[in-house]
């Protein structure tokens, strides 16, 4: 059962994140809202959860995942009644995107400290390739709402998006009030510092270059979520033409996660994870070029293949160096490696917006993927990863 529900609360945040995630940067649009601030929409959803993210994880090892969860929930459902109430305010889209990012970041730290701690060393890239198998799930349904049709614009229903989210939403409340805190939860009341905590994490070999490179990775996804549509209006595409390579990458990603047990057997973490980023670079990067919609499905298609293996194989190299009581930390330092790169990266690239257009965005953060490749590949081999 409790499988059940981790996997059911990680394809409805999900699902609820790649609406309403992408929906705000069609709203700034429509709203008359500039690159720089679709850069800015990226910010709002990573910042606030960057000065967060290690608090989070100390209080999901204290009181527990389920009492995050809810209140994850809770944050999500109240960013989609304010993406709703104020879809024509750009002010109001960011308060949106913030407390979309919040309540992402809580619910996302209490699904990974579940499977952190219900998984096995020697098995945990199957269980976490299983976890984010069904996230992507999720980021694959999710973008099939900007495909309901709008009778003013080539744009979608966004009102009928942000109204059909709360449902979901709401439906992601439930299922937390339902998932199990770890038998762990709250036993330890004499914990070292999270500063002190994080910083024993990240003197573990191998461990702040695997966070660095995933950051980037990460970020590079949501750059798509925000220039993608920007890339359709610049190019004047049909909104099922984003919504498609949207949908496209999140399946391609599933499939590169339902692999991932087999692919593990046959390569080491390290040029794993280093040959995704590489492809993921060149995918990503025919995405910006000049090329017809079958093209650009295609580049997508490439990028989602490469990138999905990124998350899974940091997560399982930090749960192995990881004690169980501070696997909620883990989680959470990872996350607040993904933050830094999900608050800087798409801002820094909406700078070259004026003078590039989105293609100079897009190559710019391939390159990115190319730069994370090549930190990954100067890592040491972790001491839990295996040889092959």
């Amino acid at each position: 059962m409790t499988w059940s529900i981790v996997v059911a609360h990680a394809v409805l945040v999900q699902v609820f994140t790649y609406a309403v995630r992408p929906g705000l940067s069609y709203a700034v649009i429509e709203a008359g809202g500039s690159a720089a601030i679709l850069g800015l929409i990226g910010t709002a959803f990573a910042l606030p959860a960057l000065a967060l993210a290690l608090p989070a994880g100390r209080f999901t090892d204290r009181l527990g995942e389920r009492t995050i969860a809810l209140l994850g929930a809770l944050l999500m459902v109240l960013s989609g009644v304010v993406a709703l109430v104020f879809i024509d305010q750009v002010t109001g889209l960011l308060a949106a995107a913030f407390l979309l990012g919040l309540g992402h970041l809580l619910s996302v730290v209490s699904e990974q400290t579940v499977v952190a701690n219900l998984s096995t060393e020697g098995k945990r890239e199957s269980a976490f390739g299983l976890y984010t198998f069904a996230a992507s799930t999720g980021q694959a349904a999710g973008p099939l709402l900007l495909a309901l049709p709008h009778e003013a614009s080539l744009g979608p229903n966004l009102s009928l998006v942000f109204l059909i989210s709360l449902s979901v939403g709401v439906l992601l409340a439930l299922t937390s009030a339902f998932m199990k805190s770890s038998p762990s939860a709250g036993t330890t009341t004499a914990q070292a510092g999270i500063l002190s905590t994080s910083h024993a994490l990240l003197r573990k070999r191998g461990v702040l270059r695997a966070l660095i490179a995933g950051s980037l990775a990460l970020a590079s996804i949501d750059v798509t979520l925000a220039f993608w549509p920007a890339l359709g209006t610049e190019r004047a595409l049909p909104a099922v033409i984003i919504s498609t390579m949207l949908t496209v990458r999140a399946v391609m990603t599933m499939a590169s996660r339902a692999a991932l047990p087999l692919l593990i057997r046959t390569m080491s973490r390290k040029a794993l994870l280093s040959t995704a980023l590489l492809v993921s670079a060149l995918g990503l990067g025919l995405t910006g070029l000049p090329v017809n919609s079958v093209l650009l499905i295609t580049g997508a298609a490439i990028f989602g293949l490469a990138i999905g293996v990124c998350q899974p194989i940091t997560m399982a190299w930090l749960t192995d160096v990881a004690e169980a009581r501070h696997r909620g930390m883990a989680m959470s330092l990872r996350l607040a490696g993904n933050r830094v790169g999900q608050s800087t990266v798409p801002a820094l690239v909406g700078v070259l917006a004026p003078a590039t257009g989105v293609l100079g965005i897009l190559i710019a953060t391939a390159a990115s993927l190319t730069l994370a490749a090549g930190i990954t590949l100067r890592s040491p081999k972790a001491a839990s990863e295996d040889t092959t």
